[in-house]
């Protein structure tokens, strides 16, 4: 396990003569015999000597403004962790001194230098960060308490296979928003998720929420357990509904507790709880109701209000501000993550017109309603083209039953059964004709049902392309930073070569 401890540098200089050379009669000997007590270094400047010229430098540079040149973080290891004999646990504790001022101040500069020569025997390192941060030009502003340095000490300590001083930290509740990112685009956990988050948002109390369940096709089922010893009981949710993307389209199920803390029964009991203490106004808060006008009753024959279209699915997929705003700050990040990348300035067109969207979600919101609103018309139109051709044209036959009775008016026997031959053959030509004109039309008709279900689809899914876009460029981010994390190490190490661990001295303290 590691402890740490973190304290504020004015002079920089100072501190790092002691990790080198020592005090007392420890630096009058290593000076004499041109000796010094580091075990391994390693850091972001070329030499020792230019990162305390950059940190004094820094300090003149803000006139008075900063107080200290830097921070010391010391983190120290028990023997049975890492072994000072040990090449390998010296360089170990070395580049986790580096990773652990990254952590605490990405964008500083620092410098590591490792220890053996404690009187306890114990490896401990001393790793000092300039009081400079590099993106912003501006002295560090937080991160620099002990319980951060703690917090993040424990977090990188779990990652790279050390203990942990006390208790593992308590999960935080998941929610719906976080979670459902984390689950695919099609995939039947989104699918369930959007529509339990969706019902419980149209809702006003648990009675509502479970009907509104029903009508997206969610079956809710409630599981009771009783505990033998205390004989507390336990009631938990699971969720069941038609898989769309599935094979066959079967039902599928899964628990609340699975998908998002807040989808559990006790998330949404303490949802309706919060919003119905909202709804709790003093009356006297409240504006007096206007006076409305006389309305004259409705007749009883009056026509019942257009009900809803059956094929719900078309017109499932609804948007709000916060999807809108979310999505837009996600891609603020990315475009200025990538344009860092290739090397360009990120404030360009693109960049004003994502923070435009940020700033006016509702006008965002709009237009893309515009489109979706668009698709869907199209769509209808399109299939109710389409149905009308199912039935054959009246006026065309109607034309030609009366040019068939016209050649019942012929004079003589022989002119009545040419017009009556004539009108039969006339007849059945325009019939075929109508058929295949039918045909034809049906088959366009199609088509282009087809595609306006397709631009209606596509005009529905840019918000979930988009989101699987965000979700692998957050991928892509982890992955440079674990790439350039690893290339800073071994350029450090290329700079500043590990030296071979020495015996410690009796007259030495414990980690210093």
């Amino acid at each position: 396990m590691s402890t740490t401890h973190i304290q504020p540098l004015p002079n920089v200089r100072g501190r790092m003569s002691y990790t080198e050379l020592g005090e007392g009669k420890k630096r009058t000997r290593n000076i004499r015999e041109k000796t010094d007590r580091i075990a391994a270094q390693m850091g972001d400047m070329g030499t020792r000597e230019d990162f305390i010229r950059f940190c004094s430098a820094m300090r003149r540079q803000s006139q008075g403004t900063r107080l200290n040149e830097g921070y010391e973080l010391r983190v120290s290891w028990s023997p049975e962790e890492l072994s000072r004999d040990s090449p390998e646990d010296i360089r170990r504790a070395c580049e986790y001194g580096y990773l652990l001022c990254k952590e605490v101040a990405p964008n500083a500069p620092c410098w590591v230098t490792v220890h053996t020569d404690g009187e306890g025997g114990c490896v401990h390192v001393h790793a000092t960060i300039a009081n400079h941060d590099l993106a912003s030009g501006t002295a560090i502003a937080h991160g620099t308490d002990h319980a951060t340095v703690k917090r993040k000490n424990d977090r990188l300590s779990r990652e790279m296979g050390f203990t942990v001083v006390g208790p593992e930290p308590a999960r935080e509740p998941t929610t719906w928003a976080e979670r459902k990112g984390q689950f695919g685009i099609e995939s039947f956990e989104r699918v369930l998720g959007n529509r339990v988050a969706d019902a419980r948002d149209h809702a006003s109390n648990i009675e509502e929420f479970r009907e509104e369940l029903k009508v997206r096709g969610v079956e809710l089922t409630e599981t009771r357990k009783v505990d033998q010893k205390t004989g507390e009981e336990t009631v938990g949710w699971s969720y069941k509904s038609r898989d769309p993307y599935g094979k066959g389209r079967r039902k599928r199920r899964r628990r609340a507790s699975n998908l998002a803390d807040d989808l559990t029964r006790e998330g949404i009991e303490a949802y309706f709880e919060a919003k119905q203490r909202e709804l709790e106004v003093p009356e006297q808060d409240a504006p007096a109701p206007e006076a409305l006008p006389d309305v004259p009753d409705v007749p009883e024959t009056a026509e019942p209000a257009a009900q809803p279209s059956a094929d719900f699915a078309l017109d499932v997929y609804d948007l709000d501000q916060s999807d809108v705003s979310e999505m837009a700050s996600d891609l603020q990040k990315a475009h200025i993550h990538r344009s860092r990348e290739e090397g360009k300035p990120f404030m360009d067109e693109r960049y004003q017109q994502i923070v435009e969207a940020r700033n006016h979600p509702d006008e965002q919101l709009a237009k893309l309603r515009e489109d979706v609103d668009a698709a869907r018309r199209e769509f209808h139109a399109s299939k109710e083209a389409r149905d009308t051709l199912q039935s054959p044209y009246p006026g065309l036959l109607a034309g030609m039953h009366v040019f068939a009775k016209a050649g019942c008016n012929a004079r003589d026997p022989v002119s009545r059964m040419m017009a009556d031959m004539t009108a039969l053959m006339l007849r059945m030509m325009i019939q075929e004709a109508l058929a295949e004109e039918r045909r034809r039309q049906r088959e366009e008709a199609e088509r282009r049902v087809y595609e306006s279900r397709k631009s209606m689809w596509d005009a529905e899914k840019r918000l979930k392309a988009a989101e699987k876009a965000l979700s692998d460029e957050d991928e892509r981010e982890r992955r440079l930073k674990s790439e350039r994390m690893q290339r800073r190490v071994k350029e450090a190490e290329q700079r500043a070569p590990v030296r071979t661990p020495r015996s410690a001295d009796k007259d030495t303290q414990f980690d210093e």
